[in-house]
């Protein structure tokens, strides 16, 4: 239990940075076409500072609520901490970058043009609740097939796992387990969640 509700707190800590620090960088990510490659780099500069950004802010939350308690509040401590963000965030970008190259381009499989101000408000807080859920889950090819979103997922599950090698948890098998799937349960509820955001903003 207290390791569920440490990875949960530092989830939803770097979430709620992420959407509020810079949606709008996020959601560049699915754009399948970037004609300009200054613009790609400036994109990606700015995607990195948002994920520092969001590292920091979990830390700084877990360090605040003394999570994990096997971490002291002391500066090591709060070392562990960010180390522990930053290696998730760099291990998942990581992946995903890898398993993007691998496979054929893909788009968002949902179209949600009924997000958009002008439709009835529970119409587009639905719509944009379905494209954040269906578009962290599933993509779509060019000839139109619809797939799970393999660099997606498999970044977040393969980057939990590997984040365990330094968590606390990794001294017992249960709470290791348990560390694991709830960091790949909230990783992937905040990613859909971030993606509902954007889409009810208008991106």
């Amino acid at each position: 239990m207290a390791a569920a509700k440490a990875v949960i707190a530092s989830a939803i800590a770097a979430a709620v940075a992420c959407t509020v620090v810079g949606s709008e960088v996020v959601g560049a990510q699915d754009s399948t076409t970037v004609s300009e490659p200054a613009a790609r780099e400036a994109h990606h500069g700015e995607r990195y500072a948002l994920l520092a950004a969001g590292a920091l802010t979990a830390a700084t939350f877990n360090q605040a609520t003394a999570m994990p308690s096997q971490w002291k509040r002391t500066w090591h401590g709060y070392g562990a901490r960010v180390g522990d963000q930053v290696g998730f965030a760099a291990t998942e970008e990581l992946l995903r970058f890898g398993l993007s190259r691998a496979m054929s381009p893909t788009a968002p499989a949902m179209r949600c043009d009924g997000v958009r101000a002008g439709h009835p408000f529970w119409s587009r807080v639905g719509r944009a609740a379905a494209c954040g859920v269906v578009n962290t889950l599933v993509v779509r090819t060019p000839s139109g097939a619809r797939l799970p979103n393999v660099p997606l997922l498999g970044a977040i599950v393969g980057a939990s796992a590997v984040s365990l090698a330094w968590r606390p948890e990794r001294a017992t098998a249960g709470k290791g387990t348990t560390f694991v799937l709830t960091r790949i349960a909230v990783v992937t509820g905040g990613t859909a969640a971030n993606g509902a955001w954007r889409e009810y903003r208008g991106r």
